[in-house]
């Protein structure tokens, strides 16, 4: 009971110290933010800021870690409940949450477009899908045939989403999250799925060998 008491403890005060840090971000920029305006926005000593984290830098980073492993639990969800339609469907089927993590944070994109600050977040973030997409890649690529690279495909598949996020942030997100994505996988997933294409003409594996 005690080690759970200490466990809600040390959660509480990471959230509160990237809640902090977060609120900087939008009002001044990463750059401009000091580990001392965290340490007094989260109203928190020094030796407990260093107690939990090295420094802003791996602050920021935990906070993605929360994010990519909410982004990992939709890819496996989709595919422990089985997507409606083909494998097509369920490729990337993580990129709605992405979508809607950036509209219910609008203000944290909106601070970080274009910004000399924000291009070191949205960086860490698109190395981030990529490696997912990589991972979910390969496993596919195990039972067909891809005509480029795995990784190659990952990154593109990164740099688009993170293009349309870009550019839905600086347009003030004139769409709903949910059409933003609609977009991006007809824009996408066709070419994607061509590159697996194997010298018998079929495409990625259907919903039933994606599971096995």
């Amino acid at each position: 009971m005690k080690k759970k008491k200490e466990d809600r403890r040390v959660h509480r005060t990471q959230q509160l110290l990237r809640d902090a840090l977060i609120e900087l971000i939008i009002e001044k920029g990463y750059e401009e933010v000091t580990v001392q305006d965290i340490i007094d926005r989260a109203n928190v000593g020094r030796s407990t800021f260093y107690s939990h984290f090295m420094d802003k830098q791996q602050l920021l980073l935990s906070g993605l870690k929360q994010l990519r492993e909410s982004l990992a639990q939709h890819q496996q969800s989709g595919k422990a409940t089985g997507a409606k339609g083909g494998g097509e469907e369920r490729l990337l089927n993580f990129s709605l949450a992405m979508f809607q993590h950036a509209e219910s944070n609008y203000r944290l994109y909106q601070a970080m477009v274009g910004k000399q600050s924000g291009a070191f977040v949205l960086r860490h973030m698109q190395r981030m899908i990529a490696d997912l997409a990589r991972e979910e890649l390969e496993a596919i690529a195990q039972r067909a045939s891809p005509k480029i690279p795995p990784n190659v495909i990952a990154q593109y598949a990164a740099s688009s989403l993170m293009g349309l996020l870009i550019w839905w942030a600086d347009q003030k997100m004139p769409r709903p999250a949910e059409e933003m994505n609609r977009m991006f996988r007809a824009l996408t997933l066709p070419g994607i799925n061509a590159t697996f294409r194997n010298v018998t003409g079929s495409s990625l594996p259907s919903d039933d060998s994606t599971t096995r």
